[in-house]
C-alpha cells in the first residue's frame, strides 16, 4: 500500500515533455528589440541588399567579427552596441549609443552625425551594397524652430504626436550625408516604449523604400503588357475574319502564352515582396499612434501620399497581367474550339467518303460474285464434259439433252456454295 502510495506520488511529480521549439519561438518574442530604454540616445540603422552569391561570404565575413545565431550577431553593452540582422532578401546593421551626454543636442547638428559609417566595425567592407541608412536621435529637451537650420528642412517635414502624446517626432525624409534623419523628443516615454518606438521608426523607413523595389519592375511591365495586349488584339481579330490559317494562329498563341508566363515567373516575387513590404508599413504605421500637429502632415499621411501611387501602379500591373493570362486562356479555348470542329468536319467528310467506297465495293462484290458463279460453273462443266463425252460417244443428241441439266445443276449448286461461304464470312466478322 505505502509502495503503491510512493508510485502515484512519483507520477504526480514527473513534468511532461517541452516541444523542442517552445523555448526557441518564446525568445524569437525578443529578438528583434533595441535595448535603448531612457533617452538621450542616438542610433542608425542600415539595410544591406544582399545577392544569394553574397550570402556565403556574408556569412563568413559577420562570423569573424562574433558568434551569430539564427541569421543574428549582436555586440551589446549598457550603453552601446551593435546588431547584424539577416532577412530574406536583405540584411541590417544596427548601432545605437545610450545614455549620451544630455547636452548634445544643445550643440549645433541637434546630435545627428554622432555615429558614422566608420563607427560601426566589420560594415565597412561587408558584402553587400547599402540600399537605406537612418539616424535618429533621442532627447528630452524640444529644439527650438531655429535648431533644425540645415539639420531637417521644417517646410517639408513631418512633424506629429506619437504614443499618445508621449514623444514628438520631426523627419523631412531626405538624406543628410549619406542618411536620412528623424528627431525624436522624449515626452515621458516608460518602460520599453523608446525601445519599441526606435524599433518601429526604423522599420517604416526601411519597408517603406523596400515596397519601392516594386515600382519600376511594374513601370517595365506596364510598357511590355501594352505590346503584348497589341499582339493579342490582333491575334484574336486574324481568328474571327478567318486570315490567317489555323496552325499560324496557334504558333503566334503559343509565343506570346510563353513570354507571358516567363514574364510571370519573373516578377512574381518581386510583386509579392511589394505587397508584404507594403502591408508591414502599414502595420507599423498604424502601431504609432500619431496625433496630428498644426502646420505638419503625420508620418503615416507622408507617406501614404507618396507611396500608394506607387503601389497602386504595382497593383495594376499585376492585374493587367493577369487578365492577359485569362485573356490568353480564352483565345486558346476558341482556337481550340475551332480545330476540333474543324477537324469534326474533316472526320464526317472522311466517313460520308469511306461509306460511299463502302457502297461501291459491295456493289462490285456483288457484280464479282455473279461472274464467280459462271466462271465456277464453267471450268466445273467442262470437267463434267470431260468424264461424259467418252461415254456418250456416238449419242451426240442425247448428250446435247444431258448437258442442259447438268450446266443448270451446276450454275444452282455454284450459286449455293458461294452464298453459303459468304455468308460464314460475314458471321465471322461479326
Amino acid at each position: 500500500m505505502v509502495a503503491q502510495t510512493k508510485q502515484r506520488h512519483t507520477h504526480a511529480m514527473t513534468e511532461p515533455a517541452d516541444h523542442p521549439l517552445r523555448a526557441t519561438l518564446s525568445q524569437l518574442m525578443h529578438e528583434r528589440t533595441i535595448p535603448v530604454f531612457a533617452s538621450p540616445a542616438v542610433a542608425r540603422s542600415w539595410v544591406m541588399l544582399v545577392s544569394d552569391e553574397e550570402r556565403a561570404a556574408e556569412t563568413d565575413w559577420v562570423a569573424r567579427l562574433g558568434e551569430t545565431a539564427d541569421g543574428r550577431m549582436a555586440q551589446m553593452s549598457e550603453r552601446s552596441g551593435v546588431i547584424w540582422e539577416r532577412h530574406g532578401e536583405f540584411s541590417t546593421w544596427l548601432k545605437y549609443d545610450a545614455g549620451v551626454d544630455p547636452r548634445f543636442a544643445a550643440r549645433k547638428g541637434l546630435g545627428f552625425g554622432a555615429i558614422r559609417t566608420a563607427d560601426v566595425e566589420g560594415l565597412q567592407g561587408a558584402p553587400g551594397r547599402v540600399f537605406r541608412s537612418v539616424e535618429i536621435v533621442v532627447a528630452r529637451a524640444e529644439p527650438k524652430p531655429t535648431q533644425f537650420d540645415g539639420v531637417i528642412d521644417l517646410t517639408q517635414a513631418v512633424c506629429c504626436d506619437v504614443f499618445d502624446h508621449h514623444a514628438r517626432i520631426w523627419s523631412d525624409f531626405r538624406s543628410h550625408e549619406g542618411a536620412g534623419r528623424i528627431y525624436v523628443h522624449d515626452k515621458g516615454l516608460k518602460h520599453d516604449e523608446l525601445s519599441r518606438l526606435l524599433q518601429g521608426l526604423i522599420e517604416i523607413g526601411h519597408y517603406r523604400k523596400l515596397a519601392l523595389l516594386g515600382f519600376p519592375v511594374a513601370r517595365d511591365l506596364m510598357a511590355w503588357l501594352k505590346t503584348a495586349e497589341a499582339r493579342l488584339n490582333l491575334i484574336t481579330a486574324d481568328m474571327a475574319a478567318q486570315g490567317a490559317t489555323q496552325d499560324a494562329l496557334l504558333e503566334r498563341l503559343m509565343a506570346l502564352s510563353a513570354e507571358v508566363e516567363s514574364r510571370a515567373n519573373a516578377v512574381r516575387f518581386r510583386q509579392g515582396a511589394t505587397e508584404a513590404y507594403y502591408r508591414l508599413t502599414e502595420d507599423r504605421l498604424a502601431s504609432l499612434r500619431e496625433s496630428r500637429v498644426e502646420g505638419f502632415s503625420t508620418m503615416q499621411e507622408f507617406i501614404e501620399r507618396r507611396l500608394q501611387p506607387a503601389m497602386r501602379t504595382c497593383e495594376a500591373a499585376s492585374k493587367r497581367l493577369d487578365d492577359l493570362a485569362t485573356r490568353l486562356g480564352r483565345a486558346s479555348d476558341l482556337l481550340r474550339a475551332r480545330i476540333s470542329i474543324s477537324l469534326e468536319v474533316q472526320n464526317q467528310n472522311l466517313l460520308r467518303s469511306m461509306d460511299l467506297r463502302a457502297r461501291l465495293q459491295m456493289k462490285l462484290s456483288a457484280l464479282v460474285e455473279g461472274l464467280s458463279v459462271f466462271a465456277v460453273s464453267y471450268y466445273v462443266f467442262n470437267l463434267v464434259k470431260y468424264a461424259l463425252d467418252p461415254l456418250l460417244s456416238g449419242h451426240e443428241r442425247l448428250a446435247h439433252i444431258l448437258y442442259a441439266p447438268i450446266i443448270a445443276a451446276i450454275l444452282t449448286l455454284a450459286w449455293l456454295f458461294i452464298t453459303h461461304r459468304k455468308k460464314r464470312i460475314e458471321g465471322a466478322a461479326e
